[in-house]
């Protein structure tokens, strides 16, 4: 009696291809990512704006530090993907750190905006920013996350071929 079992073992093959060079692109600036940002950046920055003009309440001082702190995250990630910091430290866990900055801000954009609304006048103008800023944020976690599942990388090209037994 044989009892030896064949199996077959197939491999999938990954190859991440990287570019060490510091350099500009400026089709990071047109791509949906890059423009996502830019969106980002400038509905935070009004929303700071318009918030400065509001009855100065613990409420606008918590805005203010959420729609700031968003603008200065999000013009640095700005800068570190279109100058390809980000492909240059590919080994970061940069799909998880930006998952977990868009979640976190996400909700902490919403409770603020919705404190702003309650106050009506210029406070429910820069929370509705901060409703659109949320929104915007929730999107990009979603990207994230659903990158991060995938293994993908943030930077940069991941080829996969399956190989031939």
């Amino acid at each position: 009696m044989n009892n030896k079992s064949s199996y077959q073992t197939n491999f999938d093959t990954t190859t991440t291809e990287i570019n060490p060079f510091i350099r500009f692109d400026k089709d990071y600036v047109n791509s949906n990512e890059g423009l996502l940002k830019i969106v980002l950046i400038v509905l935070s920055l009004a929303a700071f704006i318009v918030a400065q003009f509001a009855p100065n309440y613990g409420k606008v001082g918590f805005f203010c530090f959420v729609s700031m702190s968003s603008f200065w995250i999000s013009l640095s990630l700005f800068a570190l993907y279109a100058f390809h910091v980000v492909e240059k430290l590919y080994n970061f866990p940069w799909l998880l750190a930006e998952f977990a900055y868009s979640l976190i801000w996400c909700a902490f954009y919403f409770v603020s905006s919705l404190l702003m609304l309650i106050g009506g006048g210029v406070a429910s103008v820069a929370g509705m920013f901060g409703f659109i800023a949320c929104a915007l944020l929730g999107f990009e976690a979603k990207r994230n996350y659903i990158r991060y599942v995938n293994k993908e990388i943030a930077q940069g090209e991941s080829i996969s071929a399956p190989s031939i037994p």
